[in-house]
């Protein structure tokens, strides 16, 4: 009994002073110094009030962010079979953009024809309009039409570096030549060149016999170590028994034999029989009579009278034909890989793609198709693919190389003569400078230590 009771009163002792000091921790606590806890179930701001009242402060409204330049790309690889109106479909872009874009390549006609393994980019704004569109034409060249404040495109077109790599091919007739030139590594659009330029000297069915030779200097434009996909003939040289037929690019563009007499048919310098008033110079800032926006013309406008007839200005073949929104029922002929006319706002075309043209050969019509304002010819000359004044700029319309540049070119001749004959193995690569390009290679320079 003695030991239950002083347990009982030890143990009621020892639970009051721990209730004791509970309270006394709890009340020392600084949460309870006197301040209430408010559970809010949208908190806001709490400012004192000189009554020392708590008054409650609304949180601002939500602001809208603030807006921005994010853009997004997307790029599209171009299929065979494609039109520009079904990738911008594909895209969700509206048909009357796809319009702006098209009055924007009046000048250019880049996107006329599509190629397969070409690649789109598409940027657009961040409420999903298109900004830009950028077409990679080579390795080396693109053209971007960019969206202008007015919502109007604008066209511009870019260039990286380039030069010219050449390579010497060579080869023996037996059997037809084209068979036989084929054989040696050239290919069919290259053995129709060789053919195009010797073709008024010799007739490759009937005077070539087995066992005649020929060689062939043929030229890649690259960017860096990058093949554009451009090439060119830039010598030829055929051994018919003792006599050679050659042909040698000039830096105008025009093919030469070794004495400096052209072996092609010069240039005209109009595509009509008649001179007619230039209603509209070339320029590259026109104010365009019709949008009233300044932008390129990169050909001249002559005010013929409807129907009248257009001539080719130099041989060649017909690479494009088409009928453009703006530019109308036009025609593409390249002569020779350096030079390229076209024709423009036709009423009639009387050449298909494909054909071989003569200098002076009737190839249509002049009318007023496309976006104009009235009947007129458009005309365009494009050295190395880069728009030039038909009517002023440097073409060859002389049957042989200036005297002032005969010692030049008999100097390039010579080189490429000993580059020809030597046995050296056909894989032999020279590294030759385009007139057009900006920059020289370390052949280059050994070049012109020889010089």
């Amino acid at each position: 009994m003695l030991f239950r009771h002083f347990f009982t009163l030890t143990h009621k002792i020892l639970l009051s002073l721990a209730i004791i000091f509970v309270v006394v921790a709890i009340f020392a606590s600084p949460k309870h110094s006197g301040a209430v806890s408010i559970q809010l179930d949208n908190p806001r701001s709490l400012n004192a009030q000189p009554n020392g009242h708590l008054a409650l402060v609304p949180e601002p409204a939500h602001l809208p962010s603030p807006p921005t330049n994010e853009t997004e790309t997307q790029g599209y690889e171009i299929k065979k079979g494609d039109t520009l109106s079904d990738i911008f479909e594909l895209k969700g872009i509206p048909a009357s953009v796809l319009h702006q874009v098209l009055e924007a390549d009046v000048e250019y006609l880049s996107l006329e024809t599509l190629k397969p393994g070409k690649r789109v980019t598409f940027k657009y704004d961040r409420n999903r309009a298109l900004k830009a569109l950028t077409l990679r034409i080579d390795a080396a060249r693109t053209i971007t039409f960019a969206r202008q404040d007015d919502g109007a495109f604008v066209a511009r077109k870019q260039q990286s570096e380039t030069h010219w790599q050449s390579a010497i091919t060579r080869g023996a007739v037996n059997g037809s030549f084209y068979a036989s030139a084929v054989k040696s590594g050239l290919s069919k659009a290259e053995v129709a060149e060789v053919a195009q330029l010797l073709k008024s000297k010799i007739d490759f069915r009937r005077d070539l016999r087995s066992g005649d030779t020929f060689t062939v200097i043929t030229g890649r434009e690259m960017t860096h170590d990058t093949p554009t996909g451009r090439q060119r003939i830039e010598a030829v040289s055929l051994l018919r028994g003792p006599k050679a037929y050659n042909a040698f690019l000039f830096d105008d563009g025009n093919y030469y034999n070794a004495t400096g007499e052209s072996v092609l048919l010069a240039f005209l310098r109009w595509p009509t029989e008649k001179r007619f008033r230039i209603s509209s110079p070339f320029s590259p800032d026109r104010l365009h009579p019709i949008t009233g926006r300044r932008s390129p013309h990169n050909g001249v406008d002559l005010a013929a009278p409807f129907g009248t007839s257009i001539v080719s200005t130099g041989d060649g073949v017909v690479s494009r034909v088409g009928n453009h929104p703006f530019a109308g029922r036009y025609i593409d002929i390249n002569h020779s890989g350096t030079f390229e006319t076209r024709y423009l706002h036709l009423s009639k075309v009387l050449v298909k793609r494909g054909q071989r043209i003569k200098r002076g050969q009737k190839i249509a019509l002049t009318g007023n198709s496309g976006r104009s304002t009235g009947p007129h010819l458009h005309f365009e000359f494009h050295v190395d693919g880069q728009p030039v004044n038909p009517l002023t700029a440097d073409i060859p319309t002389a049957a042989k190389v200036p005297d002032i540049e005969l010692a030049s070119f008999k100097a390039q001749v010579s080189k490429q003569m000993v580059s020809m004959q030597s046995r050296i193995s056909s894989d032999l690569v020279l590294a030759i400078r385009s007139p057009q390009s900006t920059r020289t290679t370390e052949k280059d320079e050994e070049r012109q230590d020889i010089n």
